[in-house]
């Protein structure tokens, strides 16, 4: 009988423990029940940009660390801000541009990352009100990056943007940067001009019977330069973290390989010592 009644209440008490999840998205007790291995020390480091591992390797643990628990004691104790672009585990908003993305080539890819990357800061950075005490001193230099934003067709938006809202964006943005295929017509029916992704253009021009314009990526070392001029005179450092790229493009894919490459170069073209790009892959 007391054999029994201790296997009850130990029953009873494994019952009320909490062990956490094994989804690093859902597991409460992460912040207080992790383990700093040495990715993590190296992460915290700034010693490495590329972070490999299979899946369940604890990529996106080491990933929601960083995101949700550090970013206070980093930006205070090291100055670094960080800013990241995934949603929560299981929304699938990347696979509502699945068409677009499929109609994009690796040179195209590394400007939607460029892009991208840029939305992120402005949202998360020069609109982040966690910062705005650092930036109080940076007005100036904050309008040039925004006056470089708008000549790249990246104006602010005043209201609070969501992940969808700010790939919805940056492909728009995208279509405004594609290169460009201008026909005379026939007669007098003058120019019309479309971008190679079929839609049409506002620009007009009397030059030539068929044109390609504007190299990519666009606006990149003015973006680059001007936000650098920001963090130099903040004092501050920006990390710009993306994970779960496996939940974003079919795995092993065409796209995938195109979306990847993409983003390897664009880390060539965007980062400096003091933006750095950290891909969980």
């Amino acid at each position: 009988m007391k054999t029994s009644h201790r296997h009850r209440r130990a029953a009873a008490l494994l019952e009320t423990l909490d062990l956490g999840s094994s989804i690093a998205e859902q597991d409460t007790l992460l912040q207080s029940a992790r383990v700093e291995t040495s990715a993590f020390s190296d992460l915290l480091q700034d010693k490495v940009d590329l972070i490999p591992g299979t899946k369940g390797s604890g990529k996106s643990a080491l990933f929601r660390m960083f995101v949700d628990f550090l970013p206070e004691q980093l930006l205070t104790a090291r100055k670094v801000v960080i800013a990241h672009g995934v949603q929560r585990h299981g929304d699938n908003v990347f696979h509502v541009f699945e068409d677009q993305f499929k109609k994009l080539n690796e040179n195209d890819f590394v400007s939607f990352w460029c892009i991208y990357f840029t939305s992120l800061i402005y949202e998360q950075f020069i609109k982040g009100e966690i910062y705005q005490p650092y930036l109080k001193g940076a007005r100036t230099e904050i309008e040039k990056f925004r006056d470089v934003c708008v000549k790249a067709r990246i104006p602010e938006i005043k209201a609070k943007k969501s992940l969808l809202d700010i790939l919805a964006w940056t492909l728009g943005v995208l279509r405004s940067w594609a290169p460009r295929l201008r026909y005379k017509l026939p007669g007098d029916g003058g120019d019309f001009e479309m971008d190679l992704f079929g839609g049409p253009s506002s620009l007009t021009s009397n030059r030539g019977d068929l044109i390609s314009e504007v190299d990519l990526p666009r606006y990149v070392a003015e973006l680059k330069d001007t936000l650098e001029a920001v963090l130099r005179k903040a004092d501050l450092s920006i990390w710009l973290m993306i994970d779960r790229l496996d939940e974003i493009f079919l795995r092993r894919s065409k796209l995938e390989a195109r979306a990847l490459r993409g983003l390897l170069r664009c880390t060539r073209l965007f980062s400096t010592p003091s933006i750095r790009i950290k891909i969980f892959l």
